[in-house]
């Protein structure tokens, strides 16, 4: 509790970002990162993600924060701007579920079938 209190002295931050992922999210925030400010965004991109601790420990480890907007393709060239769009999110999903396959064999089948009636619902509005 003292490293947690010290690694998050600004009370806004804790209310608005920590206190909503699970304790074991924090303490591997914690125990995996010194830099505060990375601290914060992978803090931000668990709630945004819903990723689990795992998925958090394998986001760290391999540095999404270095590579984050680094993907090689020719969405943005190729495609109008809305499209390039869905197709970068296309992607980055897809890749996420192939990670997330490797570390919890089976999880994936659930984010294949919300992503299947997702698709299907955006496609009619």
């Amino acid at each position: 509790m003292r490293k947690f209190a010290e690694s998050w002295p600004d009370l806004a931050i804790v209310q608005r970002t920590v206190a909503q992922i699970p304790w074991r999210s924090n303490l591997a925030l914690l125990d995996k990162l010194k830099d505060s400010k990375q601290r914060l965004w992978y803090a931000q991109k668990t709630i945004e993600n819903g990723w689990s601790r795992n998925i958090l420990v394998f986001q760290i480890e391999t540095r999404l924060h270095e590579r984050i907007g680094q993907s090689t393709n020719n969405f943005e060239i190729a495609l109008p701007p809305i499209d390039s769009d869905m197709a970068n999110q296309i992607f980055k999903t897809l890749i996420f579920l192939i990670f997330s396959e490797l570390l919890i064999p089976g999880a994936s089948r659930n984010w294949n079938r919300n992503l299947l009636i997702t698709s299907k619902s955006s496609c009619w509005n």
